[in-house]
């Protein structure tokens, strides 16, 4: 590409970086006469529909951008199958390179960095842009200190389609936010979690999250805390701490709302810098002036002013001495004054209430410590089923008690669960499993017993979870336990009068009875085709097997019987005519009842019929006092007998034969 032309106005000069889509040159603009910057599109993406599209979506976004923190965009264009990008052409260093050659920063030059960088999203963020891709290779320094974010190449308006939502995750993981690593909404707060993590590489001159390969990286991004800055820089401010802590919140809801809100903190702590005259700015990021070298102005002259030269240097050494004394003498003041000011604070520290930080992550826990004038420390790290890894478990003192100030909080961190391989007791006497699973570290969940022809009584059939499978330790295991070859269980029969005789063989089924005898019967209380009587009676115990007869209602009597037989009067008929029919029939009595109803109130009038198939109800009903009914009743067998009770109290007891 170098000396290439395009669309006859960018020459190309030099390749000055390269990214993961695209290779970056500097370019003589020949119409205006200065030195660009071209992104020109990796030649493989060139026929990729998708690639090109978000080329040219970076286009489209930042060239809607316009701030001095902020690399500008000039021109796009398309040459030859060549997709490039014309931009602002920045000299300097970008932030990696600078990390990189190992300089320790002065915090009032992290400070300024940060803020310029948080300026820069701001204004992104305000136009609707998030820029998902901070990190020190995309922050460009100038010599004059000027900051400059670059590369939107991944940014995209909040308005259009998230890419993340469809599965791509963008970005370079060790600078991820959780939301980028899980793959959920990115939102500005992503930027400013990225932003907090380029600050942690440099105060410390490292990343806080290291792995084998990217998604472990990206896992660390979600579920870890990285290691407090106070171990790494013990003189580090306070109020800076606590900011890069807040940005590096897991929950987007924790961190600062805006990056406005950054800019601002940032403003606050160079007002404080500034106002401490004790305080020394080392601004290490600029270039150091050489330093002189007495031996280059030669020998001449030398020996010519060697009197003067002895003269002038014991006077130096005079004054020298007076200088030192009283050098000596302040720094001595110094000491006294500090030591009056501090050794009572040292001895005598303020009382803090202890706070909770059960349950917390480390990094929040220690925050909220360092907030409250206490240090946090790691007593243990054990394994924990009920709370995360990574989070505290408990802390001693215990949380509301009353300490000294800059006391140590000694916690305990869970680890998380501890995995085991799921062992297999199918095939085991109950009581070795459940002794087994006990020994494991696991603990009995609910048991179900069976019956199985084929397996001995108390023996485990059946287990969840699956023998083999990776399980947490402390894990509730079901088992499934024979109880041997099924035996016959008695219960209680329901009471089927009233139903519909045609429905009645399929509940027989259900309950695993057969159908035994039926027969019909006149009924004035059951409609036809009910049930009217069974045999056993309902509530009696039954076994699987059994059968069960029953009598219907072919409905409502007719009179078609001699009167005197209606009336259970005997008949006496001709030997010729006795016949199996007629001694079925002379199985049911009928028996006409009139009764008449005191006067009063309305009372409850029941006609009970004690026969063959037991006792059953065959009227009830209220009438008005001073009535009279009569009911005509049917009953079977020579000891059938009738009652009849009006308000709850018996009036009339008769057999059907009398």
């Amino acid at each position: 590409m170098i000396g290439k032309m395009l669309v006859n106005r960018y020459e190309i000069l030099e390749k000055i970086g390269d990214g993961g889509m695209a290779l970056v040159y500097s370019a003589k603009d020949h119409l205006l006469n200065r030195t660009v910057g071209v992104k020109i599109l990796r030649s493989q993406f060139a026929d990729d529909v998708q690639f090109v599209e978000r080329f040219r979506r970076e286009a489209r976004s930042a060239a809607s951008l316009s701030h001095a923190n902020i690399v500008n965009i000039y021109d796009v264009g398309e040459t030859d199958e060549v997709h490039f990008i014309v931009m602002e052409f920045v000299q300097g260093d970008n932030l990696h390179d600078l990390i990189k050659q190992n300089r320790r920063f002065s915090q009032e030059f992290i400070i300024n960095v940060g803020k310029q960088i948080a300026m820069g999203l701001a204004h992104a963020h305000y136009h609707g842009i998030i820029h998902r891709d901070i990190k020190p290779h995309n922050i460009l320094i100038t010599p004059e200190g000027r900051v400059k974010v670059t590369d939107f190449g991944i940014a995209q308006a909040m308005s259009a389609t998230n890419l993340t939502q469809t599965g791509m995750v963008l970005g370079s993981v060790h600078y991820f936010s959780p939301e980028q690593a899980t793959g959920t909404n990115v939102q500005a707060a992503s930027d400013l979690y990225s932003l907090g993590i380029v600050l942690y590489e440099m105060i410390t001159g490292r990343r806080p999250f290291y792995g084998d390969s990217p998604i472990a990286i990206a896992l660390k991004q979600v579920q870890e805390t990285p290691t407090p800055l106070k171990q790494y820089v013990t003189e580090l401010d306070g109020e800076l701490e606590y900011l890069v802590l807040s940005l590096l919140a897991k929950d987007p809801k924790d961190r600062p709302a805006s990056a406005d809100e950054v800019v601002r903190i940032f403003q606050r702590i160079e007002r404080r810098f500034d106002a401490d005259p004790e305080r020394q700015v080392h601004t290490d990021h600029t270039i150091p002036l050489p330093v002189t070298d007495v031996h280059k102005e030669g020998g001449r002259g030398l020996a010519k002013n060697r009197k003067n030269s002895t003269k002038r240097k014991k006077s130096k050494n005079k004054s020298s001495k007076l200088l030192i004394a009283l050098v000596v003498l302040l720094v001595l003041g110094g000491l006294v004054f500090g030591m009056i000011r501090i050794i009572p604070t040292i001895l005598f520290p303020e009382e803090v209430q202890v706070p909770n930080v059960v349950g917390l992550s480390e990094m929040e826990a220690y925050r909220i410590m360092r907030s409250n004038g206490l240090w946090l420390k790691v007593e243990q790290s054990v394994f924990d089923n009920e709370v995360a890894a990574g989070h505290v478990i408990s802390q001693d003192p215990l949380p509301g008690r009353m300490v000294k100030q800059d006391r140590e909080i000694l916690v305990r961190m869970s680890k998380g669960a501890e995995e085991m391989v799921m062992p297999d007791v199918m095939g085991l006497v109950a009581r070795e499993a459940k002794l087994n699973l006990t020994q494991a570290g696991l603990v009995l969940g609910e048991e179900e017993e069976v019956y199985d022809p084929e397996a001995s009584p108390n023996i485990v059939l059946e287990q969840w979870p699956r023998p083999g499978t990776t399980i947490s330790k402390g894990t509730a295991v079901d088992l499934v336990i024979s109880k041997g070859q099924k035996v016959a269980v008695p219960f209680t029969l329901p009471d089927f009068r009233g139903e519909d005789f045609e429905l009645i063989e399929e509940k027989l089924a259900n309950l695993g009875l057969q159908l035994g005898n039926s027969w019909p019967e006149y009924s004035t209380i059951y409609s036809k085709g009910q049930v009217v009587e069974q045999n056993p009676a309902p509530g009696t115990e039954v076994q699987e097997g059994w059968k069960i007869d029953f009598v219907y209602s072919q409905g409502i009597a007719q009179p078609t019987l001699p009167p005197e037989q209606m009336r259970g009067e005997k008949v006496e008929k001709p030997k010729e005519e006795e016949s199996s029919e007629w001694t079925h029939e002379d199985l049911w009595k009928y028996l006409e009842v009139t009764i008449d109803i005191p006067s009063g109130p309305p009372q409850e009038i029941v006609i009970l019929v004690i026969d063959d198939f037991g006792a059953r109800e065959v009227y009830r009903e209220s009438h008005f006092g001073g009535s009279r009914i009569t009911r005509t009743v049917q009953g079977r067998g020579k000891d059938a007998r009738l009652f009849v009770y009006i308000g709850g109290r018996q009036f009339l007891e008769k057999g059907f034969s009398e």
